[in-house]
């Protein structure tokens, strides 16, 4: 080895057209060893503390055996992204699971199967005619307890694949005929985003259909007229029969004309499980806990639950224009047979309001109810040693629709398009259906930081990887010149 060293220091240094040889060696063979490695293609090896480049023994435990084709299309992504490099992993897992790095411009026929745009970044996962779609930014949460980044790309990609290839889909039915939201207008969004959690979505009007008899959830969107006794009658046989509802309804005062007896069959429904609605608004005096200023556009506490548990941390939601959701005292709701959980609610802060025409409506007098008022909660009803029914109520739809709410002159907000109400309202008919992620992997990327890097930063970072090897070069081969020149 010494004698190499001073063969290399003696002869090649010495000659200006040697070191230049010498230096271009260098970098063929530095080419080639990086050639030979990627030919090899050697798996990377994963030095973050949380693991975030590689997959949990929980996740391969879940697709190892998979029988079915899977094909994960990741869209507008490059080969070394974190989602591309654990998707190729569930593939080295098992084989019935493809990875493909797609250009949309290249597969419009891609495009048009799974309904995206061009320009979206997301994976799609498909089997057995089924898919759903992850956007790049349900790939990420914000814990902002402690100001850190929550990766959950493998959580979701592996809840993916057990959802596209369960052997069948829960049904979800909207009920119609009393003017409820619609799935193809004020609900069409959260209508597409069930149909994404791989269930199947139908609307049923029961004065003129029998309630199925696989029907996993029913979903109430804001009834403004009263049921028939022939519906209350499949509603009750429905609930007896362990039924699980979602109940979302907006303040009657909204409703033209109300009056405190319009609803006696909805609120014979609503009182097996000891709740009503109110007449009135929620309107909240603590500026933390109102959008923009906004009394009537709150972000209610969260109480954690099976159904918040993965957004308790992370920011808020949104309720604009909610009432309060009433709930009989302990002693009435032990003879239903009902436990009620609140898991929605205002602030101490926040105060009721049923009066339309007052002046001040918005603001706070001595006559008003204060808070907390409850806007969602869980109320799980036993009606057999056997079966349990389940309601979900709210005392909001807004909040799950894609109606436009002004926060000033200018600028509108799309309910649940905001915050975390999409995952409210999804999470909530996953926990109706038991179809809650059957792994949770939220990996703690570090503090989180909006700062972008100056010019000067990219100038520093470029020197460093590039412009310092070339220096050297150079200084290698101009030494070796000056040391010619004096001999």
């Amino acid at each position: 080895m010494k004698r190499f060293i001073m063969l290399i220091k003696d002869k090649w240094l010495k000659q200006t057209s040697l070191t230049i040889l010498l230096v271009a060696l260098i970098l063929v063979v530095f080419i080639a060893v990086n050639l030979i490695f990627r030919r090899l293609d050697f798996k990377p090896i994963d030095f973050t503390k949380e693991k975030i480049y590689s997959l949990s023994d929980e996740s391969k435990k879940d697709v190892k055996d998979i029988e079915q084709n899977v094909n994960m299309y990741f869209f507008n992504y490059t080969e070394d992204a974190t989602a591309v490099v654990l998707g190729k992993q569930y593939h080295d897992i098992n084989d019935k699971i493809t990875v493909q790095v797609i250009n949309p411009t290249e597969r419009p026929d891609l495009v048009s199967e799974f309904g995206i745009t061009t320009s979206e970044q997301l994976v799609a996962v498909s089997s057995n005619q089924r898919y759903k779609t992850i956007s790049a930014y349900d790939m990420y949460s914000t814990d902002y307890t402690t100001n850190t980044t929550l990766d959950l790309t493998e959580q979701k990609l592996t809840n993916a694949i057990i959802d596209v290839t369960i052997t069948s889909k829960p049904q979800i039915y909207f009920l119609t005929g009393h003017n409820e939201y619609g799935i193809t207008n004020e609900l069409s969004s959260l209508n597409q985003g069930i149909i994404n959690e791989v269930m199947d979505v139908s609307t049923i009007d029961l004065l003129t259909k029998d309630m199925p008899e696989l029907c996993d959830v029913l979903i109430i969107a804001n009834p403004i007229t009263d049921f028939a006794d022939i519906e209350v009658e499949k509603i009750q046989n429905y609930i007896n029969n362990g039924g699980k509802i979602v109940w979302m309804q907006d303040p009657y005062i909204n409703i033209r004309n109300y009056t405190d007896d319009m609803f006696p069959n909805m609120k014979k429904i609503l009182s097996q499980f000891g709740i009503s609605f109110s007449k009135g608004f929620i309107c909240e005096n603590d500026s933390d806990h109102a959008l923009a200023g906004s009394p009537a556009i709150i972000m209610p506490d969260l109480t954690y639950n099976s159904i918040v548990k993965d957004i308790f941390t992370d920011g808020k939601v949104l309720m604009p224009y909610c009432g309060r959701i009433e709930t009989a005292d302990s002693e009435t709701l032990e003879s239903l047979g009902v436990t009620a959980n609140a898991f929605v609610q205002s602030t101490n802060s926040s105060f009721y309001k049923d009066n339309l025409n007052s002046n001040t409506f918005f603001t706070q007098t001595d006559s008003d109810e204060t808070g907390p008022f409850t806007i969602g909660e869980t109320l799980e009803k036993k009606v057999s040693d056997d079966k349990t029914a389940t309601l979900v109520a709210y005392s909001s739809v807004i909040f799950a629709s894609d109606e436009g709410i002004p926060i000033d002159m200018q600028n509108y907000i799309i309910p649940i398009q905001s915050r975390n109400n999409r995952d409210l309202i999804l999470n909530t008919v996953s926990y109706l259906t038991d179809r809650e992620d059957s792994i949770r992997i939220r990996k703690d990327t570090g503090v989180v930081t909006f700062n972008t890097a100056t010019k000067t930063q990219a100038t520093i970072v470029k020197w460093t990887i590039f412009g310092f090897p070339v220096l050297i070069i150079i200084a290698g081969i101009l030494i070796s010149i000056v040391r010619k020149r004096r001999k």
